[in-house]
């Protein structure tokens, strides 16, 4: 009798340990000072340095990419760690490169921060939720005679509409042969990065720099999703 009330207690207190795991949530807990799994790299309390609002202008210096991460040494903006001196950020993987100038925002500070793919630890480094290339692009100069800026359409779209116009820009995409047509896209630095739409039967190559005459037009809708608010049509380029 003995040895089966022995049994049976072990019996009830595995079924309890059983219960409770069943009766439970699963919870994962990710690494806080490491990049050991998932996302935790930006896991953990949040600090004021992690605000959204305040932003850092900075040039990469080096970019080391991880499986899931990208660390960046950088330097300018931001730079609290060691006043005047390269420091390091982390934050989710993308195609960064050395020499170019990004903007970020929403950083956690962390000390002896361990990269196991690396095999290293980071004595000091943020850890960012959001980053993109800065836009330091300057006005292009313009070569060609009667040119108007990007800029000074857009922001008279329409002063300008129904007339022929001169634009002059570098070609970041193309699309051939849409609707009997090919439609460009122009920047030149006076607005941002701002897309201009033309459309000419002529044929251009992305990088190039080039000039365009053509009619403007607001709010023209093609159909099948071609709709724009602005947009140069039956453009010629200029020699």
């Amino acid at each position: 009798m003995r040895n089966s009330a022995l049994v049976y207690l072990k019996i009830l207190v595995i079924s309890v340990f059983v219960l409770i795991g069943c009766g439970s949530e699963g919870k994962v807990i990710e690494a806080i000072g490491s990049d050991a799994s998932g996302t935790g790299i930006f896991s953990g309390n949040k600090s004021p340095e992690s605000s959204e609002s305040t932003s850092y202008q900075v040039k990469a210096l080096e970019v080391l990419q991880t499986a899931k991460y990208s660390y960046l040494k950088v330097e300018g903006e931001g730079d609290g760690l060691r006043v005047g001196e390269p420091y390091w950020i982390a934050t989710l993987k993308n195609d960064f490169v050395a020499g170019e100038e990004y903007i970020y925002t929403g950083r956690l500070f962390k000390s002896d921060f361990e990269s196991k793919e690396f095999g290293r630890v980071f004595d000091q480094i943020y850890l960012v939720s959001f980053i993109e290339k800065a836009n330091a692009t300057a006005p292009m100069a313009l070569s060609v005679e009667g040119v108007i800026s990007i800029a000074d359409i857009v922001s008279n779209a329409s002063s300008y509409e129904g007339k022929k116009v001169k634009v002059q820009g570098g070609v970041v995409k193309v699309n051939d042969a849409i609707m009997d047509r090919n439609w460009i896209h122009l920047t030149d630095g006076s607005a941002d990065d701002y897309d201009f739409v033309i459309t000419t039967d002529e044929n251009v190559s992305v990088g190039q720099t080039i000039a365009f005459e053509g009619l403007i037009s607001t709010n023209r809708d093609f159909g099948a999703g071609y709709k724009y608010a602005l947009l140069m049509e039956d453009a010629v380029t200029i020699k």
